[in-house]
């Protein structure tokens, strides 16, 4: 009875929720696949720990009126936040209510899930181990997968294997944020991570078929070999035959995968420079600067075929903004990230309103195409500066908070959990969805935490 007790602690139950997120993001994918549903026990599944947890520091803690005060606050900004986005939804819009709001609850529980990782964690040691663990589940389903050619491809264009997994970049995401706690305490007597390190960097660099795969490995094996060299300089410590045949090792295994077996990786690249090529307008003959579907749209509002009902007239303009600045700076028409951040510029500009410059105009208000993908973007401009301030603002606060005390005595571990925090906001601002997904936000958020608490 003793033992069950000391097992039935709210750290252990936190790192339960870290062990099961691949188990719940394979399960997502093979539910919605097999049922052919946007539906999963994973979504009612994933939430439980974290507000068990949450209720429980709630009655125990002393602060219930603090608490209460966020959850007013949160709470009071959602309510103005979804007015506004009905408010502006029209037929042009991509989502609906129930959409945005389950990305402020998505973000809602990444505050909270900020909180009690804080809160609880005590033994980092344990943390590790249960990442290193939830790395072996993502690594092993993913082989499995390929060898058995059961992998879903992670591109339409069946570029990459991406497992039993729903996203390739949230996926390699996770996997690279896993690599930076795991190499935070590497050493090379550890063969158990020296093999899991090596075929998380095969699939990142060859089987993802992404950039994020291949560029975020090789950056944080070389953050890792040149912190290392930095400390032992900066310790005179020398280094034995053995440590040296392996980082050499290291290096030449790195640059071979990325510059030979990684160029596979980059099949897709040539294949969207292909298509740029090729996309070319129909009327004119000549090649257009933004998507056909965009482009179709301005051909309509030019000749006014579109009412105010379907799209606002803020919206139209900003489309007009977007497709002549696109042919005037020669954008890309497949950089779909890059015509989507412009829009959205040019959109709040046209909208001159304070309320949705503050409250946000709704992140799936937007036409289809022109949904931000790019996350810190997204959250700023669809969510508006309180948005972004409560989403984002506790985050940015306890990362600096960690970074500036912790550089001034630097060692391998802080640099990695920097690395790691800078590779989370670096992604999230360039290719999104890193803290919209649970298991993403989750490493996230005990790179931060980890950052925090590294010298207590």
């Amino acid at each position: 009875m003793k033992k069950l007790k000391e097992l039935c602690t709210l750290e252990n139950l936190l790192c339960l929720y870290i062990l099961i997120c691949p188990l719940l993001d394979i399960t997502s994918f093979l539910f919605r696949n097999f049922f052919k549903t946007s539906y999963s026990p994973s979504t009612i599944i994933r939430p439980i720990i974290p507000c068990i947890c949450f209720i429980i520091l709630f009655f125990t803690e002393k602060n219930k009126k603090k608490k209460i005060l966020a959850i007013s606050i949160y709470l009071l900004y959602s309510i103005i936040h979804l007015y506004f986005f009905q408010k502006l939804h029209n037929g042009s819009s991509y989502g609906n209510i129930k959409n945005e709001i389950q990305y402020i609850i998505n973000y809602s529980l990444m505050i909270i899930n900020l909180y009690l990782f804080y809160a609880i964690i005590k033994d980092k040691n344990k943390v590790k181990k249960v990442v290193f663990i939830s790395l072996i589940i993502y690594i092993v389903s993913l082989y499995f997968s390929i060898l058995t050619n059961t992998s879903s491809s992670t591109y339409l264009e069946g570029i990459g294997y991406k497992g039993y997994f729903e996203s390739g970049n949230s996926l390699c995401t996770v996997l690279i944020l896993s690599l930076c706690i795991v190499l935070s305490d590497f050493n090379f007597k550890q063969w158990g991570k020296i093999i899991l390190i090596i075929f998380s960097g095969i699939y990142l660099v060859v089987f993802s078929g992404m950039r994020t795969g291949l560029f975020g490995f090789c950056i944080i094996i070389a953050v890792w070999i040149i912190g290392k060299f930095f400390i032992a300089i900066r310790e005179k410590v020398k280094f034995n035959k053995k440590q040296i045949i392996i980082i050499t090792f290291g290096i030449i295994f790195t640059t071979i995968i990325m510059f030979v077996l990684g160029s596979r990786t980059l099949e897709r690249r040539k294949f969207l420079k292909q298509n740029e090529l090729n996309n070319i307008d129909e009327e004119t003959q000549t090649v257009r600067f933004v998507t056909g579907d965009i482009l179709d749209i301005y051909k309509k509002i030019k000749n006014n075929e579109i009412s105010e009902e379907y799209m606002s007239e803020a919206e139209k303009n900003a489309i007009i903004d977007l497709c002549e600045y696109a042919e005037k700076h020669k954008i890309s028409n497949v950089n779909l990230r890059n015509q989507q951040l412009i829009y959205n510029i040019f959109l709040v500009k046209e909208q001159k309103n304070i309320l949705l410059l503050l409250f946000g105009n709704g992140y799936k208000n937007q036409t289809g195409e022109l949904v931000m993908e790019m996350e810190v973007p997204a959250i700023l401009c669809n969510f508006g500066i309180i948005g972004f301030g409560l989403y984002f603002g506790p985050i940015l606060y306890m990362l600096f908070i960690g970074i500036y005390k912790k550089i001034k005595n630097i060692n391998i571990d802080k640099i990695m959990y920097i690395t790691g925090c800078g590779l989370a906001f670096l992604l999230s601002s360039l290719s999104g969805y890193v803290f919209f997904n649970f298991s993403s936000m989750t490493m996230a958020i005990i790179l931060i935490i980890l950052l925090k608490k590294c010298d207590v």
